[in-house]
């Protein structure tokens, strides 16, 4: 009997985790890791509204040319996929509408190499489900825009997620998770390019694996959009510059895992060259582009490290948790525009 059980418990762990299941039916849009430890607070994902509304530079007039009338249309396919039996809890996702995404943007074309974009969520709150995070529907509709209006060339959009259960994407392996999205792809006759891979607020610095381990996906460029400055973070930045792969850091307010512990969390006039310097990110002058409208009147606004392989800004949306969130449509334009150099 006991073995009966134990026959029972293991499958349906496997069903948690995915096992077996195959590739959903595509559907229209609506618009090695260590097992991770207690993790630092960090904001939750669950929706509000108009996350970087209110500070957003206005968008410039679409270049031309845009993507054609006669293009492929946007498509969706949700997926489910677990990364280890011991987090099938955080990966459990039965309906569609709360599996990992692979987004096939407007134009992108069936035996056409195109760019892969991974965008890692932040810590959600314990019970919500993923169809309910704000951040995988607000940087689809973002990254599909500036499709459509031509200011990137298309590219496959994967937004992978998790439900917090204590960790941030525990056991979360990106190589692995890359060799998914690359079988989902040739099913759908897609050639997978270049990987590029950004992270908001928990998905680094905050515990777990995920962004803190994005190097694992051997990518040709990374982001961190104001995520937690923990250990995850400060080791990865480490890692991609060993790595030479480039990589941008776009903050704000975000002192989550900085030591002394910041009260509050958010912080419009924190120094975080008092996170940088510790990385060998040091004081540059700011010339050329820059994300967001404005910078923060504040030292370390513009950074680098001596070889160039990682910057960093530190970006002027406002105050609080909202601005914590307005930094995402600006950094992630800025991102694939001039660090991932998918702009038209």
């Amino acid at each position: 009997m006991t073995r009966l059980w134990s026959i029972v418990a293991a499958a349906w762990i496997v069903a948690a985790c995915g096992g077996g299941d195959t590739p959903m039916a595509a559907q229209t849009p609506s618009g090695t890791v260590a097992p991770v430890g207690q993790p630092i607070q960090a904001p939750a994902e669950t929706r509000t509204a108009d996350a970087g509304a209110s500070t957003a530079a206005a968008a410039p007039a679409p270049p031309e040319p845009a993507v054609s009338a006669h293009a492929p249309a946007s498509r969706t396919i949700p997926f489910s996929w677990c990364p280890s039996l011991q987090a099938a809890a955080s990966y459990a996702m039965e309906a569609p509408e709360d599996q990992h995404r692979i987004i096939l943007t407007p134009g992108v074309t069936p035996g056409v190499a195109t760019p892969v974009v991974v965008g890692f969520h932040g810590q959600p709150k314990r019970g919500t489900p993923p169809r309910d995070y704000w951040f995988s529907d607000f940087v689809a509709e973002r990254v599909t825009s500036l499709v459509t209006e031509g200011v990137i060339r298309p590219v496959v959009l994967v937004l992978p997620v998790f439900r917090f259960e204590g960790g941030n994407w525990p056991w979360f392996d990106p190589a692995r998770f890359k060799k998914e999205v690359v079988s989902r792809l040739e099913a759908e006759g897609i050639v997978a390019g270049d990987f590029y891979a950004f992270g908001h607020s928990g998905a680094a610095g905050c515990g777990g694996g995920g962004l803190n381990q994005a190097h694992l996906m051997a990518p040709a460029a990374v982001g961190f959009f104001d995520t937690c400055v923990g250990a995850g973070w400060r080791e990865e930045l480490r890692a991609l510059r060993k790595a030479k792969i480039p990589t941008i850091d776009i903050r704000s307010v975000e002192t989550a895992g900085f030591s002394p512990r910041q009260r509050p969390e958010y912080q419009a006039t924190f120094d975080f060259g008092r996170a940088y310097a510790p990385e060998g990110l040091e004081k540059v002058a700011c010339d050329g582009a820059h994300p967001g409208a404005r910078l923060r009147d504040q030292p370390f606004r513009c950074a680098a490290t001596a070889d160039g392989v990682v910057r960093a800004f530190v970006v002027d949306t406002g105050e609080g948790e909202q601005a914590h969130r307005d930094v995402v449509a600006p950094a992630v334009e800025f991102f694939l525009t001039e660090i991932a150099g998918l702009g038209r």
